[in-house]
């Protein structure tokens, strides 16, 4: 799959910064000390990007919906115990069964809480609770999280999962933000804001273009993840040959588990 050519990539970020420094925009002509301070500038816009400042028009702590990538956990019988991915930060949600299974999404616990069941009664079932928590390092690579389940799993089961994902610096092998073809201004204009301040000592114009685009970029992408239907919105009358109305599916024997106000209901 090829990347589309308006798309801006990390050799492009370089050359912009290299100009505004005074440097040139030909990687060849740069010494090995200004390469080191561009790839830097770059990649500290990168980071301030994704995790955006609080400003005004900027919500407080915005997650881009890019960040948020839906993966599997397969579990098996006897096992409560899953190494997440390097990349995990934190999970979106819950842990959720295939359709066909027609389960309850596996909520999240506090930790103490699931190792207070699993010590008070040792059971088998399909897990309908899990806590996440941090494994030891000895700090020669990142710190990793684990996710525990209870019941611990009575089959081989495959979980569905959205999760809040930490990503790696861009560099020549992995020349493209995230985010896409749309969000290369906003990642040059970062680019360029960082180096601005870096060499000028001060807030100029492209911090002002960055802090725009920010703002807009970030209403589109609220947009595009936005449900579009919420359910009937109607008059009752228009209702009149519903017969009932009733949580979960029919094939499943309980109800679904639904909250209001991040308390279940």
């Amino acid at each position: 799959m090829s990347e589309s050519g308006l798309t801006l990539g990390f050799g492009d970020f370089k050359s912009e910064v290299g100009f505004i420094l005074g440097y040139g925009t030909t990687a060849g002509s740069w010494s090995v000390a200004q390469e080191a301070e561009i790839e830097l500038i770059v990649n500290t816009a990168y980071r301030r990007t994704l995790y955006p400042p609080a400003m005004q028009g900027v919500p407080v702590g915005y997650e881009w919906s890019f960040l948020r990538p839906t993966t599997t956990l397969a579990i098996v019988a006897d096992d409560g115990d899953y190494d997440l991915p390097d990349s995990y930060g934190r999970i979106i949600g819950g842990f959720h069964y295939a359709a066909d299974q027609h389960k309850a999404m596996i909520r999240q616990v506090p930790l103490a809480q699931l190792l207070d069941m699993r010590s008070t009664s040792d059971m088998n079932g399909y897990p309908n609770f899990f806590a996440t928590r941090w494994k030891s390092s000895d700090g020669t690579d990142g710190q990793r999280q684990e996710a525990l389940f209870y019941p611990e799993p009575d089959a081989a089961y495959t979980l569905y999962y959205s999760f809040d994902a930490n990503t790696e610096p861009l560099s020549d092998v992995r020349p493209y933000p995230l985010g896409g073809m749309q969000l290369s201004e906003l990642y040059k204009e970062s680019c360029l804001a960082v180096a601005e301040a870096r060499n000028e000592d001060t807030q100029g114009i492209h911090t002002q273009l960055f802090q725009s685009l920010l703002v807009d970029q970030i209403a589109r992408d609220i947009k595009r993840s936005s449900g579009q239907n919420y359910g009937h919105m109607g008059a009752s009358s228009e209702l009149d040959d519903v017969i009932e109305w009733r949580r979960g599916n029919e094939l499943h024997s309980g109800a679904y588990s639904i909250s209001y106000g991040g308390e279940y209901i």
